[in-house]
C-alpha cells in the first residue's frame, strides 16, 4: 500500500521515542539495498509478548514482527536524534512512519497488521543459515515454554525447570556458534534469533538467577501488569 510523504509533522519525537517502526514487504528493497541495514534490526518471535500500539494492548504475537532497534536499552527509534528531533533515515522511511499522523491514526490502522516483512522474506535463501533458524524457531518456541511452565512447580520449583533451562542455554549456544564459528556480525543476532531468552523469559512471570554457581529460575511478579 502506497501511502503519500506528510511534510506536516511537528517533529515532537513522540511516535519515534515510543520505537522503531514494524517493517512491511513494501519496505524490503530498504533493507535488501542496505538502507536499513539488517544489524539496525531485532526480530519479535511468534508467541512473544508484544505492544500493539494502536490498541494499546499488550498480547502474544500470532505472526513475528520486525522492528528498527532502539537505543541504548530504551525504546526511542535507532534513527531519531533526539538533540535535533530529526530522522537519520526521513527520505527512506519504512511505511509506517509515512503512514503515521499521530493527529490523525487512520492511515496508520489500515497498514498496521498488513503484509509485515518476516525473516523468511529476507533470509530464506541463505543456505544454512534458515535451516538453524527454523531450528532454533522449533527447539525454542515461545509455545514450547509456556507449556513446560505451565506445568506448575513441586517442592517449590518448575517441575520443567531443567528442561526450560535446556532451550535457555540451546538459545545463547546458537548464538555464539553463529558468530564465532559462522563470523556472523554479533550485533544481528537480535534481528536472526530474536532477543535472547535469558531477557524474555520473564514474560512467563520468572527469571533467570544464578544461585551458588547454578543457574535456576525464580518465580516473579506478572511481568504483564509491569
Amino acid at each position: 500500500m502506497k501511502i503519500a510523504a506528510d511534510n506536516s509533522c511537528q517533529r515532537c519525537g513522540t511516535c519515534c521515542e515510543k520505537g522503531g517502526p514494524s517493517l512491511h514487504r513494501e519496505d524490503r528493497p530498504l533493507v535488501d539495498d542496505g538502507r536499513i541495514p539488517a544489524r539496525c534490526l531485532f526480530t519479535i518471535r511468534r508467541g512473544e509478548l508484544a505492544r500493539d500500539n494502536v490498541k494499546g494492548t499488550l498480547a502474544p504475537l500470532t505472526e513475528e514482527i520486525i522492528k528498527i532497534k532502539g537505543q541504548a536499552g530504551r525504546w526511542t527509534c535507532l534513527f531519531y536524534d533526539e538533540e535535533t528531533r530529526e530522522c537519520g533515515i526521513y527520505d527512506h522511511r519504512p511505511l509506517e512512519c509515512r503512514a503515521m499522523d499521530c493527529r490523525d491514526t487512520r492511515r496508520i490502522e489500515r497498514v498496521y497488521e498488513t503484509a509485515r516483512l518476516t525473516r523468511r522474506d529476507l533470509l530464506s535463501g541463505i543456505d544454512g543459515l534458515w535451516e538453524l533458524i527454523e531450528d532454533h524457531e522449533q527447539r525454542c518456541s515461545y509455545d514450547g515454554l509456556k507449556s513446560l511452565v505451565g506445568e506448575g512447580t513441586g517442592h517449590g520449583r518448575l517441575r520443567q525447570e531443567e528442561a526450560i533451562l535446556e532451550i535457555i542455554r540451546y538459545d545463547a549456544h546458537v548464538r555464539r556458534l553463529t558468530t564465532e564459528k559462522g563470523g556472523m556480525d554479533g550485533k544481528m543476532m537480535h534481528f536472526i534469533f530474536g532477543r535472547p531468552l535469558v531477557d524474555t523469559i520473564k514474560m512467563f512471570d520468572i527469571a533467570l538467577m544464578k544461585q551458588d554457581g547454578t543457574y535456576r529460575l525464580v518465580r516473579q511478579l506478572s511481568f504483564s501488569k509491569t
